[in-house]
Formats: structure tokens, C-alpha cells, sequence
């Protein structure tokens, strides 16, 4: 059942007066004012899009970027059913999911005008943007009235599949007097959304340690990684690992601050059982040539394991690897790994 806000003002006699709700174009008005402020909706938001373009030409209300580097889906009701805005929500998400970070950047480049994301989110949040972005996604459905059928819908999703999805209520409410009040509420609380996201059930595992991380890999899966982690301790000097919300990052360490070259995923993540670089990061964090990073780009490709996507280079763990194949791979982040220590970082 819709959950219903009455709201009474007290005066000075400490006499109660209802304030009755308006029926004035309230879903405009939020439209405008989650534009302006985003914080109607969450403090941990910065928008990076407004109706953003979709590959089938539908249109994404407004995008956003949480403070973890989660892309977060906001759609507002407006004339459609609670049910069809929900349904829509759910496609935006199957394309956003995809998305890399050239796009990401592209989407927030029309939205920032000349600020760039990296600025815009250190200015934000206080803090760097993540080295990967978009691990995970969320859904945030805003309307004036959600009804029971929706309600159970988006309870069902977020309680029992642990998907990152919510609908927000605002209600609008005058005084006799002419002050307007605004109320938000929450179809299922927000912690209880965090926590579900957050299990098994749902897509953002935790792989926190390598001993965990391992445990979740296939047997083709483990062959690799375990190669890697080996191969990063034996380095001279070493390649320290980083870990992420579902993965981690194995990175050249210049003076304190770390690049990272290779990104590694377990198959309970968006990227499935993959490991992969990110040519755009290293050009824009270091002084070594982008002539030089390219040709190292192609011969990894070269070996016939990676394929390109955008600017970044992926190789899925998908059949068995021979030694010499693990070999070429790990060869391959070696010798991006090389040029970015010799170089160094850009001023």
C-alpha cells in the first residue's frame, strides 16, 4: 500500500491545521528542481547527463555518478504510468550497463561545459575519480504517486534480486497562508536497497581479498590469475594490487602514486571473468608517448586474445589457456608496465 504523508502546521496557540496537498504541476516543477539540485534526491549525486541519448533513441532524464563511481538512472514519471516508467528505467539500465569511460566522459563533457569529469567530481566529492567507473548502476524512478502494483514491483526487484532500483514520492502541500511544502519518500528504504545491491543476490559482490577473489573464478578462471598475482609479486619492483568494489587493479607505482595497467573481474561482475587496460588512463596520467602506448596496443592484439573496445583492451577468460598464452598475456601488461615507469607522471 502507497504509503500516505499528512502534514498539520502548528501555531502559536498550539492549534493543529491540516495543510492540504496541491494538485499543482508538481512533476515539472521536481524536474527543475532535481536539475538545479540533486541533492533533492542524494547528496552522494553529481549529474553528469540531461536526456542523454540512448542507442535506441530514447532519452535518459538525467545520469548521474555516485561518490564509488556507480552511474545512477534518474526518470521522472511525468504522463506515464508508475508501471511503463519503471519498465523504461529498466531499459535505460540493460544500455547504460555498457557503457565505457570514453562515453561516460563524452555524456558528462555536454552536461559540465568545459569542466571536465575528473575536475567535476574532485570539486564534488573531495576525492579522485576511480580508475574504473560504471562497475555498477542503480535506478531512481521519481513521481508524485507510485501505485500498489508498481510498489510491489520495485520491492520484489530490490528486496529479492537485490537489484539497485527505487521509486522516491514527492508530494507538494500549501499552507492557508500560501507556503508550499515538499515531502520525499521512499518505496523501500534506502538502507535496505544498499544492503540488498550489496549481497550475493545482486551484481555488486564484494572481492575484497585475492583468496576471495580466486574463490569465485572457474577453474580456467583461477589458471590466470594466479599467474598474475604471482608474476606481480615477483616483479622488481613489485606491482601492488588494488581492490575495488568487484575487482581489483594491478598498478605501477611512481613515487607514491599509483597507475593503473591491468584491471582484473571475477564472473559475478559487469565485466564477467576478464581482465583488461585502459589506454585513455595511461595517456592521460603519463608522460610515456602515446605512439609508444599504441604499438604496444597492437601487439596485444597482435596474439589474438584481446579485443578493443573504445579505447580500452579487453580479454575475456572464456576457455582454457594454454601456458604460452598466459604467457603472451602477462607479457603484454609487462611491457605497458615498463614504458609507464620509464616515462613517468605528467606534471
Amino acid at each position: 500500500m502507497s504509503e500516505e504523508v499528512r502534514i498539520w502546521q502548528v501555531d502559536k496557540a498550539d492549534a493543529l491545521t491540516e495543510v492540504k496537498r496541491s494538485k499543482l504541476d508538481l512533476e515539472a516543477r521536481v524536474e527543475r528542481w532535481l536539475s538545479r539540485d540533486i541533492s533533492l534526491l542524494s547528496s552522494d549525486l553529481l549529474v553528469i547527463g540531461e536526456q542523454v541519448a540512448t542507442s535506441s533513441g530514447a532519452f535518459i532524464d538525467l545520469l548521474c555518478i555516485d561518490s564509488a563511481g556507480s552511474l545512477v538512472i534518474v526518470e521522472l514519471k511525468r504522463d506515464k504510468t508508475p508501471r511503463e516508467v519503471t519498465a523504461q528505467a529498466l531499459d535505460y539500465a540493460s544500455w547504460v550497463k555498457d557503457l565505457g569511460t570514453e562515453e561516460i566522459d563524452a555524456i558528462a563533457a555536454r552536461r559540465l561545459k568545459g569542466t571536465t569529469l575528473k575536475a567535476a567530481f574532485q570539486a564534488k566529492f573531495g576525492a579522485d575519480l576511480p580508475e574504473v567507473i560504471n562497475e555498477h548502476h542503480a535506478m531512481r524512478i521519481v513521481a508524485s504517486e507510485i501505485d500498489d502494483s508498481t510498489g510491489r514491483i520495485i520491492r520484489y526487484l530490490a528486496e529479492t534480486y537485490g537489484v539497485d532500483i527505487n521509486a522516491l514520492r514527492f508530494q507538494f502541500f500549501q499552507a492557508p497562508d500560501g507556503r508550499e511544502f515538499l515531502v520525499r519518500t521512499f518505496t523501500v528504504a534506502p538502507e535496505v536497497v544498499e544492503q540488498t545491491a550489496g549481497s550475493g543476490r545482486g551484481k555488486r559482490v564484494r572481492h575484497t581479498t585475492q583468496q576471495e577473489f580466486l574463490a569465485a573464478l572457474d577453474q580456467n578462471g583461477r589458471a590466470v590469475f594466479e599467474r598474475i598475482f604471482e608474476r606481480a609479486g615477483s616483479r622488481t619492483p613489485e606491482m601492488p594490487i588494488r581492490w575495488g568494489t568487484s575487482g581489483f587493479s594491478l598498478n605501477v607505482d611512481l613515487g607514491g602514486t599509483q597507475v593503473a595497467v591491468l584491471f582484473g573481474y571475477p564472473p559475478t561482475s559487469v565485466y564477467r571473468q576478464s581482465i583488461y587496460t585502459n589506454r585513455a588512463g595511461i595517456n592521460a596520467r603519463t608522460q610515456a608517448p602515446e605512439e609508444e602506448i599504441a604499438a604496444l596496443w597492437n601487439k596485444a592484439q597482435a596474439t589474438g586474445l584481446f579485443r578493443p573496445a573504445g579505447r580500452e583492451l579487453k580479454c575475456s577468460i572464456d576457455h582454457a589457456f594454454t601456458d604460452e598464452e598466459i604467457g603472451d598475456v602477462l607479457s603484454c601488461f609487462e611491457e605497458m608496465a615498463g614504458a609507464i615507469a620509464k616515462h613517468g607522471l605528467k606534471e
